[in-house]
């Protein structure tokens, strides 16, 4: 089959002069290549591992499971109880303590650093940054060193990314708008 293939490249590529030797590495590369994926795959896919990331709690504090009887050590990651509520309700949830708040944005940095692609790093951004905004909204706190003007900035562009799910979206809009109103403060302290 090989050597029929490169008969009929020897045909038709007279204009093109390359070795056999790169034919045939062409022909091989053309037929191993996969079709590359398109935006609207990867915005899918960035979406669905964002709702699969909410939608699991964070994993159990090492010196909390450590403080488990040897029994239940083991099982702890599967008890909802010990482990809580999933990420993306304690991100929805205005009742939630800050210190709570603060840990999901520590879990989430840590995650983003140690993420073993560029989507997973997109996705612990994604939760970082909601936890900035609930302690925003919600605890009238700004757990970060960023200027508010630098949050807008992150918070709506994160409004403009298809694959962040709706919640996430409002979390993030009402959240610019705190950051406006604080920014509009420290640049006119007279009002």
């Amino acid at each position: 089959m090989l050597d029929n293939c490169e008969r009929f490249m020897d045909k038709e590529s007279k204009d093109i002069e390359l070795t056999r030797e790169q034919k045939t590495r062409l022909l091989s590369l053309g037929l191993d290549s996969e079709p590359p994926e398109d935006d609207t795959d990867m915005e899918e896919k960035k979406a669905d591992l964002l709702y699969e990331v909410l939608s699991h709690p964070m994993p159990v504090n090492t010196s909390v499971a450590n403080s488990l009887p040897t029994a239940l050590r083991g099982l702890c990651k599967r008890l909802h109880s010990i482990a809580g509520e999933p990420l993306g309700g304690l991100l929805q949830n205005p009742e939630r303590g800050i210190s709570i708040i603060k840990e999901v944005k520590e879990y989430a940095k840590q995650s983003g650093a140690s993420a073993k692609s560029e989507m997973e790093s997109d996705i612990f951004l994604v939760i970082y940054y909601g936890a900035i905004a609930n302690a925003l909204l919600f605890h009238n706190q700004k757990i970060t060193e960023h200027s508010y003007k630098d949050l807008e900035k992150f918070f709506r562009s994160f409004t403009k990314k298809d694959w962040i799910l709706n919640d996430l979206t409002e979390l993030f809009k009402k959240a610019c708008e705190i950051c406006q109103e604080k920014s509009e403060e420290v640049n006119n302290p007279s009002k």
